[in-house]
């Protein structure tokens, strides 16, 4: 039996006697006096209790001890933490240990291995997916981003796009087929080789498979391979639209032959490799064959840790500062993309314009924000630059007692919007049922026939043009509450915009898109947001992309310059 677990049990056992003789000891342990000695010497130098034998003829033992064994189990995990072994240390814990554990994990973020550059950083929830195919939240697109490459990306500080996987690309005259021709040695983080059949068969999957972006895929006609690693895609009509799609997440290219466990455990080809993935912590090491600049740190290692206060002042943390330091530095970036309320038109109430244009009066930004917030700003179209919301005579009261359903998502600002606007729908004289749920039932889209109103949130990445199109043409939640004209009416607006080769021309195109779902109250935009980060000032290469995360590859520690000249 390890010397700990006699601790605990000895504890367990004699912990609320103060004067017991070593005969009590050892016959409680099960031993023999002289092996009952020997345990009390060898814990008395590890500093977990004192031991003073009785001298004399009227006098007692003394046994104090100086640690618990829940304090002690959760000071010899420290070392498992020092090494980021979060899944280890939290399995010989259990229940209340691990809610304590759980209350101090931000103490170790810190913890620096001599050997490797290595840097933790807190996340709020765990991973769902990392299947770039099944990748919808904010946090797994970014990650499929570190770990997958693609053909494509898009450049957001040029505005423009560029090879990536891919050193060249052609098209033909309507860009209705498009050649791509792969850099040569590129491999997977198993070793094996990425080859034009990878890319052919990538892309034959997300057409193929069914997904919430199967839709953008629908026009691939076929891909062909050709000689010097060339990969062909013929698309039923033109599509200026194609490589930007390309650089997306969800486009990123996977292995032919994929494990069971390939969500959890992906294989790619980019910067990052997945090492350890479990309900804890997520890590990613850098990938030493990677075809591009290498990552400047060693591994990055994301511990699921929940927010030390109700309300953070940040969404994302690069480095720990203890509570009370003020060195830390935020940076804001605003999202492009809308929070946005979509009304179910199976519910009486709201199958004509005039009953969803009741709700959008109610809701007009002046009720919603009469307080100016840096992190959120009241919405007049989808998009910041988009004024499309019509101005509307004063709500008129409802009769008392009519009922509505409310879902929204469980993130911090999900649940302020909603509330607020639970608060005005009452005000006017709904009855107003709230229900939140997970980002996996809102991907289910079970809630969808059993609520009247649904909030929910669009975010665009880099690229504004294509993030349009792609909110507008996959299958989002609130096309399953357009009516079969309006859908039909969608599809054709978004062909049109494929045959556009100027990006200022799609983008007005966009436009006209927000405005007539924005006016004909299909979709009631609520408030754009904006992002907060808190970097410490020994975490360097934080530059901010609009989704509110930043490029691991960029990230490194500064480590204390020394006095000396």
């Amino acid at each position: 039996m390890k010397l700990r677990d006699q601790f605990n049990r000895l504890y367990q056992l004699m912990h609320d006697q103060k004067q017991p003789g070593l005969p009590a000891l050892a016959d409680a342990m099960h031993c023999s006096e002289r092996n009952m000695r020997h345990l009390l010497s060898k814990m008395q130098e590890q500093g977990w209790l004192r031991w003073t034998p009785a001298r004399g003829r009227g006098h007692h033992s003394e046994l104090e001890f100086r640690v618990t064994p829940d304090a002690l189990a959760l000071d010899q995990i420290q070392g498992l933490l020092a090494q980021g072994e979060l899944e280890q240390a939290f399995a010989s814990l259990g229940r209340q240990q691990k809610k304590q554990l759980a209350a101090r994990l931000p103490e170790f973020l810190d913890l620096r291995d001599g050997n490797r550059d290595v840097l933790r950083l807190p996340m709020y929830r765990q991973v769902s997916t990392l299947d770039p195919m099944h990748a919808y939240g904010r946090l797994e697109a970014h990650l499929v981003r570190q770990i997958f490459s693609r053909l494509m990306t898009f450049d957001h500080q040029t505005r423009s796009l560029r090879p990536v996987i891919a050193h060249h690309w052609e098209h033909n005259a309507d860009g209705s087929v498009w050649h791509f021709w792969l850099r040569p040695r590129l491999h997977f983080h198993d070793g094996s080789d990425l080859g034009p059949e990878d890319v052919k068969a990538s892309f034959l999957r997300l057409r193929d498979q069914p997904s919430m972006n199967q839709r953008l895929y629908r026009h691939l006609l076929r891909v062909e391979t050709g000689p010097d690693r060339r990969v062909s895609f013929y698309l039923k009509h033109s599509d200026w639209l194609w490589p930007h799609l390309l650089a997306t997440s969800m486009s990123s290219v996977v292995p032919r032959q994929r494990a069971r466990n390939f969500a959890q455990f992906p294989v790619g080809s980019g910067a990052f490799q997945v090492i350890r993935n479990n309900p804890y912590q997520l890590t990613l090491r850098a990938f030493a064959s990677y075809y591009r600049e290498g990552a400047l740190l060693d591994e990055i290692d994301l511990w699921v840790i929940q927010p030390c206060v109700a309300e953070p002042t940040f969404d994302m943390q690069y480095g720990y500062t203890p509570p009370g330091q003020a060195n830390q530095q935020q940076q804001r970036v605003d999202e492009s993309g809308c929070t946005y309320l979509i009304m179910n038109p199976d519910t009486p109430l709201l199958r004509q314009q005039s009953g969803r244009q009741q709700i959008a009066a109610i809701l007009q930004p002046e009720f919603l924000f009469p307080e100016i917030s840096p992190a959120r700003k009241p919405a007049y179209g989808l998009l910041p630059e988009w004024l499309h919301r019509p101005p509307l005579p004063p709500p008129q009261r409802v009769a008392a007692g009519t009922r509505l359903r409310l879902i929204s998502g469980q993130t911090k600002e999900m649940r302020q919007l909603a509330e607020q606007i639970k608060a005005l729908l009452e005000q006017a004289g709904f009855s107003v049922e709230w229900k939140t749920i997970t980002l996996k039932e809102q991907i289910a889209r079970d809630w969808l026939q059993q609520c009247d109103l649904y909030l929910g949130r669009e975010l665009l990445h880099d690229d504004k043009d294509f993030g349009c199109f792609e909110w507008f043409g996959n299958d989002s939640h609130f096309r399953h509450w357009l009516p079969d004209s309006m859908n039909q009416w969608l599809d054709k607006q978004l062909c049109d915009i494929q045959s556009m080769p100027a990006a200022s021309n799609r983008m007005q195109a966009y436009a006209g898109i927000g405005r007539e779902l924005v006016q004909g109250h299909w979709i009631m935009p609520v408030s754009h947001e904006s992002h907060f980060v808190s970097v410490s000032p020994h975490i360097a290469g934080v530059r901010m992309t609009p989704l509110g995360f930043v490029s691991f590859c960029e990230l490194w520690v500064k480590k204390e310059l020394s006095n000396a000249c």
